[in-house]
């Protein structure tokens, strides 16, 4: 307690001068919003309890930094939130507001229907429409789930365009109680001190300039200068841990949800039949997964420990819902009375989610799925989709870093990684060209794996009208009627999504005189092309891993001839290859193009390589096709 009076005391003793005119030059370069101060201070009372206080001092310089105005505090059972105060300052730092709290509002984050949360947030706007203005703003958090230390962020949430005069973290622990951290990209290392019967440690930057992200860079979470800490010994509600490696996180987590896997009779026996003349493991685990996917749906649980804890089976054989744990758990509990073992694996699933630090064993993970060994292979499943394609994890849970739930304890594996052939588009067109220009196409493609995936959801949640739209919006053509069209879902381990489309084009070829002119590649034609640059500081990250294959058939007028074809092309780099290829056979233009994509991460070096190979590849599509007209 003394710590943190004579915390207070420093805070309230510190004159400020919010006038904006002091902040150095270089600071406001590329910057929409400067942080003049930033102060987070994390005291562990014991291994159940913690205060955080933060204090901070923002100037938003122009109207693309007013996303720093909104003061957003979250809160749950485990999580109080206190002391909520916040001053506005002019330009020249004089003060034109102090909140009130009528202007603090506060909402559920739960996201509907199909959740049951106690996560809640405080939230008050601090826009102003003259700039610059600053805020000057704290609030405390009262912590009892020490699950979790805070992840500090140098510059704040990782913000593009915003820079920092000074930002600090101090965290206070009793003497006896370990703390572990890593520090990443940091310019200065922790500082260390002992006063009395707590030991501190604390963490400063000064004068970290804007940034502006660089196109195709790694996940700048993973390069911004950040401090993960972590707890050793921990408490939250009445269970107890201790986190060393990532076996200890799976020991604690089946602890935590032991002896939840029991199944009513009834269902037991259900399944059992179900199975019955099923000889092979493979088809015994599919039926099950099927009989998951018709019986429940997912429903979002995050109330006090019962974001960590499942529902027992039992409850979600009556109930019929539950979320990913409940329904991971649901699943693996009727294998498990089928004599088929089963592990449940947390993971960071989403799309855009930066992996893991797989080297900092702590709690990193918003999701369950289950792993389901086999003799010569491995089943995943994701339980929480009634539409999901059995034993594909796809771009949500694919490719990453997770903890495998076992007997034993934990184990950190990695789920399994589509290869570029995995991803495919393969495309086969018909396309009749009129005199007019006109033309009509039969077009059929298969989209497999990661490609898939997105068409999958447009056939899955979108009418039949509004599927018509989104062809019409997502189609790469000036000018185009559908005709029919269908979408068809092949639900395998690597899925395929068949797209068929019937189109009437209207100006596919120009007309000069005698002759027409037509570009090819009209489909899948690449358009963005980077820019260079010469002073690139990030390494190249490139996440598309696919194969393209299109082949197009075009039937010419009568009474046309090819006066010219393009030579064919082909490049080959480390970050992908391109084929395409023109020929003529009587009445026909064969256009053939093959494109690969490699995913991988290189040197900040190589960036004009890959926009050298891009640039390559959209003059390569460009290429036209000129007809004349016989004489």
């Amino acid at each position: 307690m003394k710590y943190l009076i004579l915390l207070l005391i420093g805070f309230q003793s510190i004159a400020q001068d919010f006038s904006a005119a002091n902040i150095p030059a270089e600071l406001k370069e590329k910057a929409h919003a400067v942080v003049r101060n930033h102060e987070t201070e994390f005291y562990v009372k014991d291994i159940g309890e913690a205060v955080m206080k933060i204090k901070g001092t923002i100037t938003i310089l122009d109207e693309k930094g007013n996303d720093h105005a909104n003061l957003v505090v979250g809160y749950d059972k485990f999580t109080k939130v206190s002391n909520i105060e916040a001053r506005i300052y002019d330009a020249n730092g004089k003060q034109i507001k102090k909140l009130k709290k009528g202007d603090i509002e506060s909402f559920s984050t739960s996201s509907g229907q199909n959740s049951i949360e106690d996560n809640y947030v405080k939230v008050a706007s601090l826009t102003q429409s003259t700039y610059p203005y600053t805020i000057d703003y704290s609030y405390e958090y009262s912590y009892k789930n020490m699950m979790f230390y805070p992840v500090w962020e140098a510059i704040l949430d990782n913000a593009e365009f915003t820079a920092v005069e000074k930002a600090l973290l101090k965290v206070s622990l009793p003497d006896g109680l370990q703390f572990r951290y890593k520090e990443q990209n940091m310019p200065t290392k922790v500082v260390m001190t002992k006063e009395d019967d707590r030991l501190n440690y604390s963490w400063i930057v000064t004068n970290l300039k804007a940034i502006e992200k660089e196109p195709n860079s790694p996940h700048y979470s993973l390069i911004m200068p950040t401090v993960y800490t972590a707890p050793t010994d921990f408490k939250i509600d009445d269970y107890t841990g201790n986190i060393n490696s990532w076996n200890d996180i799976g020991k604690f987590y089946g602890a935590l949800n032991s002896n939840r896997d029991q199944l009513p009779a009834e269902l037991s026996a259900k399944i059992k039949d179900l199975v019955k003349n099923e000889t092979d493991v493979t088809n015994k685990v599919r039926k099950v997964y099927e009989y998951l996917q018709a019986n429940t749906r997912y429903v979002s649980i995050q109330l006090g420990i019962g974001g960590w804890q499942s529902m027992k089976a039992t409850e979600v054989a009556t109930k019929g819902y539950g979320d990913c744990k409940a329904l991971t758990n649901f699943t693996k509990a009727m294998l498990k009375d089928l004599s088929i073992p089963s592990y449940i694996a947390l993971v960071r699933a989403g799309e855009d989610r930066a992996e893991i630090q797989a080297d900092f064993p702590s709690f990193q993970f918003n999701h369950v799925i289950l792993c389901v060994p086999m003799f010569k292979d491995t089943l995943w499943l994701e339980c929480t989709s009634q539409n999901n394609p059995y034993g594909y994890l796809g771009s949500f849970t694919g490719d990453r870093n997770v903890v495998l739930v076992t007997e034993n304890g934990g184990k950190l594996i990695k789920t399994p990684t589509y290869k570029h052939t995995d991803n495919q588009l393969l495309r086969n067109a018909t396309i009749e060209i009129k005199d007019n220009g006109e033309a009509v196409a039969d077009i059929k493609t298969e989209y497999t794996g990661l490609q898939q995936e997105i068409y999958a959801e447009v056939a899955h949640s979108l009418s039949n009208d509004d599927q018509k739209k989104w062809l019409y919006k997502n189609l790469s053509l000036p000018s185009v009627e559908i005709i029919n069209f269908s979408l068809n879902e092949k639900k395998e381990r690597l899925p395929i999504v068949e797209e068929k489309l019937n189109l009437h084009l209207r100006n596919i070829a120009n007309k000069s005189g005698s002759r027409l002119f037509i570009t090819p590649n009209i489909l899948n034609q690449q358009r963005r092309l980077p820019i260079v640059n010469a002073n690139r500081k990030t390494e190249l990250e490139l996440d598309g891993n696919y194969l393209d294959i299109d082949n197009i058939a075009f039937k010419i007028p009568k009474g046309y001839a090819a006066e010219y074809l393009p030579e064919p092309t082909k490049i080959e780099t480390k970050f992908g290859k391109y084929t395409s290829k023109v020929e003529m056979k009587d009445d026909v233009i064969i256009y053939n193009r093959e494109v690969s994509m490699f995913k991988g991460r290189h040197a900040a070096a190589t960036y004009n390589e890959w926009v050298d190979f891009k640039k390559k590849m959209v003059k390569a599509d460009k290429n036209q096709v000129v007809l004349v007209a016989k004489p």
